[in-house]
Order: C-alpha cells, then structure tokens, then sequence
C-alpha cells in the first residue's frame, strides 16, 4: 500500500481544526487502524504494521490509549509551531505538548500553511487531497517529473493548479525561477494559423516563412529545464503532438525551417484540456502522458468550500479598491449556491459585477459598501429560492451580515448580540429589588433569574448550538477573547468555578460592550447605580475577584474603569454556576446519530430554561460500549442523588440505564422511542417535581398508548465472518427448514460481522422492528440472544434441536437409520449437501472430498475430535 495515500488520508482526517479540538476536549483521538483497515481494504495487521513504520519514520505521531491513535506529525507541527521531540506518547504526554500552548491563541481565520503551495487553491486539503497528492508525485518523480494532463471543465482553475506545481517544484526540488522556469502558452490563440502556432512552440530560424526576419526562441526553449503549461492542449494539430512526443521520447527538437540542426532541452509538460483527451488527442500522444489529474467542478464542491471561494473573491475586490464590503447573508448563500457553467472564472467575474454595482449605488467617499441581494444577476437570486426549496443548511453565522475589510480580514457580525438595553436593564432590576427592601433570600432568587436571562440573551442570539473559540473569534475581536479567557480562568479557580467557554463568551460579550462604551465617554447615571453594599455584604469573594478584573482592563487595554464596574462584574461571577445540583434528577437523552441526542437536550434546557437535560449521542461509526463509557462518564462525573431517568431511542440503547444502574446503584430508570416532545413533557416534570420515581411512573402511566408499540414479529439472524454472501447461504438453508416444518411470519434477516458488530443501520432497523430468537452463523458476535453454531445445523440431530428451541414445541425426530454412523462419512454428508444448494460452479463430492484430505493433513490437535470446526473450514 503506498505510504504517500494513506499519509493524505491521515493529514485530512486530523487537520488542524481537529488538532485544535484535541487540545480543547483533552480527549484523544485520531485515525485508528481499524479506519485505514476499512478505507483501504487492507488486513488490519498489516494496517497497523504500515501505520508504526510510518511513525519510525517521522510521518505520524501515535497516541497509545484504547484504541491507538495516529495524527499527521506535520500538522500537529505546523500546530504547535515546532517539531515535536518524540512521535510515540501516552494520552498524558500527548496533551502535556499543548500546556506551554495558549488556547487562546487560535486564529481567527484558516491557518496559512506557507510550506505548502498548495495552500493557495481553497480545498487543497480536503476535496482537491487526491489530485495534489498526484500532482506532488508527479513533480517529485526523478529525474524529471512526469507529465501531466490536467482535465477539468472551463474554469475550474487548471491554470492555477499549474502554477502551484511550479511552486511546489522550485521548494521540493530546491530550484530557482531561473533553472526552473514556468512558461505558459494557449493553443487556442494560433489555432486558425498551425504554422504560427508550431513557430511560437518551437520557435523559428531566419526565413523560415515570409515576414522571418530574424531567429526567434520558441516555448520549449525558454522552459528548458522548467515547465512549459501548454492551455487547451486540444486544439494543437497532430503535426505539434508528434513533434511534442519526439521530445519527449528524445529530448530533441527543430526550431521551424530547421533542417540541419537537433537541438536538445528537458522540459516537464502540463497540457490542459476541457475535452476527453481521447476524442482530441492522438493515441501516441496520450501513450507518453502518464499522469492524468481531474479537478472537479464548482457545483460539486462541498458548501464550506464553495463558501470560502466567495469569500476569497470578495477580499480580493476590498484589497483591489480598498472598500470594506458589509455582505448580507442571502448573497453569501445565492452565491455559493449558484451553479456555474463557468465554474470558478465565472463565480469571479459576478462577483466583479456585483462589487461594481455595489460601487456606484454607493457614495464614492463611502469606507464601508454595503452588498445587497438586489444587486445579484436574475439567475443567481433565483438559484437562492431553489436553495431554500431544498432545504440546505448555512451554518449559523451565515444568518448575519458578513465583513471584508481591505487588510484581509473576514469578521462574522452574527447581528446585534450586546446591546446597553440589557445592561441598562439588569442594572434597574437591581435597583428595584435592593430599594423595596427585599429579604436576602428574595433578593438573591431575584438575581439569580435576571442574570441567568442576560446570560441566555447573549447566547441565544449568538445562534449557535456550540460554541467554540473559532465562533467566539468572528463575535468579538480576537485580543477580547484572549484576556477574557486569561482573567475567566484565574477567576473561576479562585471561587471553584468551572472556565466554560459559554462564560467565556458572555463575559466577553460584556467587557467588549465596556470598552466601547468608555472609548465613546457613555456613563451610566447615578440612580441606575449598583448599590454597593448588598454586594459587599453578599458577595464578597466574587468582588475581589471582578476588583482584579478591572485592574487587568485598565492594564491591558489602557482605558479607567469607573469604580462601579466592578460590583457589575462580581453580580456576573456570582450568576455563574457550573456546578450541577448533585441532589437534583437528571435526564439523560442517548440517541444514535452525530449530533441527534445533543440537539433534543439543547431544545429541552433552552426552552425550559433549565440544565437538566443531558445528550449522549452514539454516531454509527460509535461502538456501543464507547457510547455506554460516554455516558458512565457523565453520569458518575456529578452523580445525581436523587436519580436519573435515561430517554434513549432504540435497540442496545435502551439497556444502558439498566447497565448503569447495576453498576453504580444510582437509581437508573429508562423509556424508549425518545422524541422531542416526549423530552420536553420529561423535562418539564423534572423541573416541578424531584420524586424520580414518581415521575417514571405517572408518565408510564400517561403516555401507555403511545409506549405500547404494535406487536413485533419474530426474527431469525444469521452472520458470517467472511462475507454477506455466506450468511445469505445460511438464511436459504434455514428458511427451507423453517418451511419444512411448517413455520410460517419468522423473518430471516442474514448480515455480515461488521454490520452486526458496528451496530449498523440495517441492525438496528431489525432489533426495533423484530424479536430476534435466536442468530445462526459462524462466529459469535457476544449478543446476548441464543447463539447456534451453523455446523450444528447441518446435521438432522442439530436442525432438530434448532427447530425445536424455535418453535417451542416436541418435533419428531427422524429415523436414526438415515443418519450415518461413520463420522468421516457423515462429515462429508454435510458438507456436500450445503454445498450443494448454495455453490453453483462446483462439484461438491469432490470439493468435499479434497478439503477432508487436506484437512487431514494438517494433524493439528485442536482439529482432531471437533466436528464444528471441521465443517466450518
């Protein structure tokens, strides 16, 4: 298997976005061996044999937990911004490489990987990591490189991908522009005049034709030792194909009206095409290219892709004219959704367009151009209305006005998440409570309330179902971010307090509103005032903490904090509570899908206005014991006292709660089928009533006719090793057997290990729909239903026993006479007569006959009295 795909695989799936993710959640991860076993075909052995040899080799850093984890080590460096020291560590180790690295020091836009040039085509390490791999090779391949025919419709960016050969050709091969030189020529320009066109490519001596005044150098003279990129290759005439394969195949070419003479260059050949290149080139031709490179076009891109091109466009406009753009977010998503007949050359010029209009609708004095959705073309406003019909998703911050400014920079506005009404009141809201003289204990419940809706204010409108630092960057200004992490950590350690980033960000939210109102000279009047001793009194500990708070500000960012900011702040910290109530029921939602549990519990809290409800999602690509840790984990991290009640989906799911409950003793009580609304009604219980098991009950008893499903039908499985095909043989030899005795509404269902194993779709499909009784096949997958041995069931005593357990009832056993005694004989009995209803191209005497005999010559010890086994091989 070659090491250079396997690499790419690597580096694409932990790029460093997931880097980053690692270092947020401390949790390892990566590729497994089992992932390359399954993208490669390959024996996992083996798999895992290359993956260490790559790690000797500098290529990839392993992580030794359960299961190993492999990372790209060129990205973690480019990361860390420096090689690591070692390329094996433990799950400790690993993350110890991040302590002396700042979180928060993240960029704000896609990172600049400036070793590779690659890099400046957009999806060069995602979609396009196939065709840069290939263009990489070609490039490297000694002595010369390979030529290369990239093909791709018109505007797909060939000639940009060329360029980006050359530029990874000068640093890989250690080259200059001069010893390696890039010279471009369209065979379309002379297409109409082959005489010409030859002169350009090859040059000419004097009087060579009429007007030849003088010796003229052609294309492949001046890409001596470089690459000539020959555009729309296609339109050359075979005359020039000939004449380019003999240099090729020589090295040597005639400069036109040369007779004499055999000059020599070595030149590396990139042709582009639009066309199928054996409609248009001739066969001798394309015999001598032996890379081929396809580059898609822009309509089958993914969106983040599509979206970044338009984006990259639109910068290039604001740098050009230096104008900030303020984009509104239907344009952004008209245009990534428009599907171009000419690709990226025609999303570049309606763009142009649409910067040109934007200009003259404005004032020519204006720093900021605000792009409307009226200034699109008819057909791209219409593409947007299709978009919508469809029901394709943008992620959140797409919701909001976007801003380019002229240094490159791309900010996400994500609307009006701050505004001084909230703060103004909150701080009225104080007021009143401490001027009614309100108990301690009201006053406290009051505020409690208030901050937690200024809380929720800011994260719902920041419109985002997780927030990260990469969000938090495109909200508010990246040095805000940074402080506010610096001073959240050190002050949620000197209160006990968890630093969640959702704190983070509300914090920040309000010291960027701080600012803005300082540097703008707006106060806030003497009667809307905090009153100060309630909150010395109350909340003293978080008041020394906001005191270093607005000492860090005035530092940092060189600005006078008013005096009465600070008990502001301490009422912020004070509104903080991370810590569960461990005393409190919790409701854990577990549901297959990536994001399916997680997102009925974030409906749950928001729109209950509470945190009771937990998701544990299970991916399919998930093992259901992982999906059990995941939830062990979040259960026993605060354990709740007063019990849980598990909402789960389907099929092994389901027994978790039990599991759990087992394990820890926590009061552990569990419904199927969860849906959203039957989440909500749980929630809303959760939130009145404490009593978990009163809960459990009422609603069991409330909802009877929604829990109590149709009557499920009875299922057979059946699961081979090696294949479905195999496990299929046994399904037909069981359905005849079932028929045979007269069994009718058993559903045969036969799968391979994996399905089984990876709780696949079609599983768990089957154990909602069916009561499995039992599953037949030739290894034992440990589910907890009868298991029955395929080798048992080839012989008349086996079915018997089999038919008996399934159908419950004493079957009459046939005449011991038929069945023969010699156990050879009745070896090769069985084997025969399964192969001969399931193997078409065979003889089963014969087949049957041999593999005894080599069975036999193999004496091994563990063969010699197990029938099974026998019969399995």
């Amino acid at each position: 298997m070659n090491e250079e795909k396997i690499s790419a695989f690597i580096k694409l799936k932990t790029d460093r976005s997931f880097i980053e993710n690692l270092a947020l959640k401390k949790k390892p991860g990566g590729v497994t061996a089992q992932d390359i076993e399954q993208a490669f075909s390959m024996y996992r052995s083996n798999a895992s044999a290359l993956l260490n040899a790559m790690v000797k080799k500098g290529r990839l850093i392993k992580i030794e937990s359960r299961p190993v984890y492999f990372l790209s080590a060129e990205t973690l460096s480019e990361y860390l911004g420096n090689s690591p020291k070692h390329f094996t560590y433990s799950a400790d180790d690993f993350f110890n490489l991040f302590k002396n690295y700042a979180i928060s020091s993240i960029p704000t836009e896609a990172p600049s990987f400036s070793k590779d040039a690659f890099d400046i085509i957009i999806g060069s390490r995602a979609s396009l990591a196939e065709q840069v791999n290939q263009a990489k090779a070609a490039i490297s391949y000694p002595p010369h490189g390979l030529h290369t025919l990239i093909i791709g419709e018109s505007g797909t960016g060939k000639t940009l991908f060329s360029k980006a050969m050359h530029n990874f050709g000068l640093k890989a091969l250690g080259k200059t522009e001069k010893n390696y030189p890039y010279v471009a020529f369209n065979c379309a320009d002379y297409y109409h005049n082959p005489q010409l066109l030859m002169s350009q490519l090859f040059g000419h001596v004097r009087g060579a034709f009429t007007g030849a005044d003088e010796e003229t150098a052609g294309m492949v003279e001046k890409a001596d030792g470089g690459i000539l990129f020959l555009d729309e290759i296609h339109r050359l005439p075979p005359q020039g194909q000939e004449l380019l394969f003999y240099l090729i195949d020589t090295g040597q070419y005639r400069k036109l009206g040369e007779s004499d003479k055999v000059r020599k260059a070595t030149v590396l050949i990139i042709g582009a095409t639009t066309e199928d290149p054996k409609n248009v080139l001739l066969k001798t031709f394309i015999r001598r290219i032996p890379c081929t490179i396809s580059l898609p076009p822009f309509r089958s891109k993914p969106l983040e892709e599509k979206i970044q091109t338009v984006e990259s466009f639109f910068v290039a406009e604001s740098t050009a004219i230096q104008r900030t753009f303020i984009i509104k977010p239907p344009v952004i998503k008209a245009l990534a959704s428009y599907e171009y007949p000419g690709n990226l050359g025609q999303l570049a010029s309606e763009i142009k367009v649409l910067c040109a209009r934007t200009f003259l609708n404005n004032s020519t004095t204006q720093n900021e151009l605000i792009v409307e959705y009226r200034c699109l073309s008819a057909p791209i406003r219409d593409s947007l209305q299709v978009l919508n019909q469809e029901n394709m998703h943008f992620p959140g911050n797409y919701d909001f006005d976007i801003i380019i400014t002229p240094s490159r920079r791309i900010k996400y506005s994500n609307g009006l998440m701050f505004d001084e009404q909230s703060y103004q009141a909150l701080l009225e809201n104080i007021n009143r409570y401490t001027a009614e003289g309100s108990t301690k204990k009201d006053l406290e419940a009051a505020l409690v309330g208030d901050i937690k809706d200024y809380y929720n204010r800011v994260l719902n409108n920041f419109n985002l179902k997780q927030v990260n630092l990469h969000e938090m960057y495109k909200a508010v200004d990246q040095e805000i971010v940074d402080f506010t992490m610096e001073i959240m950590q050190v002050a949620c350690n000197a209160l006990g307090l968890q630093t969640t980033q959702k704190n983070v960000l509300v914090m920040a939210f309000h010291i960027k509103f701080l600012l803005d109102r300082l540097r703008n000279k707006k106060t806030v009047s003497n009667d809307k005032k905090v009153q100060r001793s309630e909150i010395k009194r109350e909340h003293a500990r978080e008041l020394e903490a906001a005191q270093q708070i607005v000492e860090d500000i005035e530092i940092r960012f060189g600005i006078s904090v008013p005096s009465d900011e600070k008990y502001f702040i301490a009422l912020l910290l004070a509104g903080i509570d991370n810590n569960e109530h461990t005393d409190a029921p919790r409701l854990y939602i577990i549901a297959h899908g990536k994001s399916t549990a997680s997102s009925i519990a974030d409906v749950c809290n928001r729109l209950m206005d509470c945190r009771e409800a937990k998701g544990i999602d299970a991916p399919l690509d998930q093992t259901v014991e992982d999906t059990y840790r995941n939830f062990l984990t979040a259960l026993q991290a605060k354990p709740p006292q007063k019990g849980a009640i598990v909402l789960a989906d389907m099929g092994s799911l389901v027994q978790m709660g039990d599991r759990a409950m087992s394990e820890t003793g926590i009061p552990v009580y569990t419904l199927p089928n969860v849906t959203t609304l039957m989440a909500l009604d749980i929630t809303r219980m959760l939130c009145k009533a404490d009593d978990i098991r009163t809960i459990y009950h009422e609603y069991l008893e409330k909802s009877q006719p929604v829990l109590q499903t149709s009557v499920r039908g009875n299922a057979i499985l059946t699961v081979c090793a090696t294949g479905a095909g195999t496990s299929e043989a046994f399904k037909t030899m069981i359905h005849e057997e079932l028929e045979r005795m007269g069994l009718d509404g058993i559903h045969l269902e036969s799968l391979n290990y994996n399905e089984v194993k990876e709780r696949s779709v079609r599983y768990c499909q089957l154990v909602r729909n069916h009561n499995i009784l039992a599953y037949v096949g030739n290894i034992d997958c440990g589910l907890k239903i009868p298991f029955f041995h395929i080798t048992k069931l080839l012989s008349e005593e086996g079915k018997l026993n089999f038919i008996k357990y399934i159908s419950g009832l004493a079957v009459k056993p046939h005449d011991p006479a038929e069945v023969p005694t010699d156990e050879t004989e009745l070896l090769k009995q069985e084997c025969c007569r399964f192969l001969k209803k399931n193997i078409v191209y065979l003889n089963p005497e014969i087949a049957a006959r041999y593999a005894l005999k080599y069975i036999d010559t193999l004496d091994l010890p563990q063969l010699a009295d197990n029938r099974p086994l026998k019969l399995s091989l």
